[in-house]
C-alpha cells in the first residue's frame, strides 16, 4: 500500500484542448468523508461506491452509498465521459436532479452519490501541478514523507473492512521512539528532528507494500498490516526492532542510534472496530514501556 496519498484512476482520449493545452479531466470531492481529494480520470471506465469488492472507487465514510453506485466512463467516438446510475439504492443526482439514463458529462457538473458531491471538470497541466502539490502538502507528513494521521485512520477504516469482511487476519502496532529527549538534549534538537525523520522513512520501508504507517505524534507512530496474524504482528514488531539497530542515525558526524517500544493488537483477536484496536495497541505499548523499552509487546 502506497504512502503517497495522490490517486491516479481513470483516462483516454489524447486530452488536448483547441488551444493546444492538455486538458485532464478529473473528479474533486467538495463534500464528504474525503472533501478536497482529487481522481484524475485515466482509464476507460471507473465504478464508485461503497465496497472494494464491487467497486474502482471506494468512497469511504458514506453509509447512504451502494456496494456500486454509479459508473463513470470515456466514450471516445464523442470525445467524452457519460455518468450511470446502477441500480444503487438511494440513486445518483446530477446537478440536483435524479439520474435516470446514462447522460454525458460537461465541465463543472455537480454529482450526488449518498451524502457525497463530487465536481467533474478539467484542469490543464499547471492546474494538475498546483493540485498535486497541495494534495501533497494537505497529506504527507514533511518531516518523514508518511501519510498524515487523517489519511491514514481513513485508509486504516477501509483496510480494516475488507478483512473483516474476507475473514482475513489484520495487525495493528502502536510504536513509540526511545529517548528521544535524552538525544534532544545531548545533540540538539536538529539531531531528534533527524532522527525522528529516519525512522519515518525506515518504517515506510518496511510496512510497503501492503501496510501503511503515519507519524502518530512527535515520536509516536503508528501502522496496520492486512493479512497479518497476532504472531506475524509481532515477527514485524522484531523486524522493526532490529532494522533500526541495524541501520543507525547519522547526522554531523555522529551516529546516534534510536530504540522503538512496539505495542501489538490484532483483528479478529482484540476486536473489530479501529478505536479498539488502537487502544489495544496502545496498552500493549506501555506494558512495552514498562518492561524496560525497546521491547515488543502484546
Amino acid at each position: 500500500m502506497s504512502n503517497d496519498s495522490d490517486k491516479t484512476l481513470v483516462s483516454s482520449s489524447d486530452g488536448w484542448s483547441a488551444t493546444g493545452e492538455k486538458r485532464l479531466p478529473v473528479l474533486i470531492v467538495l463534500r464528504g468523508a474525503q472533501i478536497g481529494r482529487r481522481y484524475l480520470l485515466n482509464e476507460q471506465a471507473l465504478v464508485l461506491g461503497r465496497r472494494e469488492s464491487q467497486a474502482s472507487v471506494v468512497i469511504p465514510g458514506d453509509p447512504e452509498l451502494s456496494g456500486a453506485h454509479c459508473r463513470i466512463e470515456y466514450d471516445a467516438a464523442r470525445d467524452a465521459y457519460a455518468l450511470t446510475d446502477l441500480g444503487s439504492t438511494n440513486g445518483t443526482r446530477l446537478n440536483g436532479e435524479p439520474l435516470m439514463h446514462r447522460t454525458e458529462l460537461g465541465d463543472g457538473d455537480k454529482i450526488l452519490i449518498g451524502q457525497t458531491i463530487l465536481k467533474f471538470t478539467f484542469h490543464d497541466v499547471i492546474e494538475a501541478e498546483f493540485h498535486h502539490e497541495v494534495d501533497r502538502m494537505m497529506n504527507i507528513d514533511e518531516l518523514t514523507g508518511l501519510v498524515v494521521l487523517r489519511v491514514f485512520e481513513e485508509r486504516f477504516r477501509q483496510a480494516l473492512a475488507a478483512c473483516v469482511a474476507a475473514s482475513r487476519p489484520l495487525a495493528v502496532l502502536m510504536m513509540d521512539m526511545d529517548g528521544l529527549k535524552r538525544i534532544n538534549d545531548t545533540h540538539g534538537h536538529h539531531v531528534g528532528a533527524r532522527t525522528i525523520a529516519h525512522v519515518g522513512r525506515l518504517l515506510g520501508e518496511l510496512l510497503s507494500p501492503d501496510g501503511l504507517v503515519t507519524r502518530f505524534g512527535g515520536d509516536e507512530f503508528t501502522a496496520f498490516a492486512p493479512a497479518r496474524d497476532l504472531a506475524r504482528a509481532v515477527d514485524l514488531g522484531e523486524t522493526i526492532r532490529s532494522a533500526l539497530r541495524a541501520r543507525p542515525v547519522e547526522c554531523d558526524g555522529l551516529i546516534v542510534r534510536p530504540t522503538m517500544s512496539i505495542g501489538v493488537a490484532a483483528f479478529p483477536e482484540h476486536g473489530t472496530r479501529p478505536e479498539k484496536l488502537m487502544r489495544r495497541a496502545d496498552e500493549a505499548l506501555y506494558r512495552a514501556k514498562a518492561a524496560g523499552r525497546d521491547v515488543v509487546s502484546v
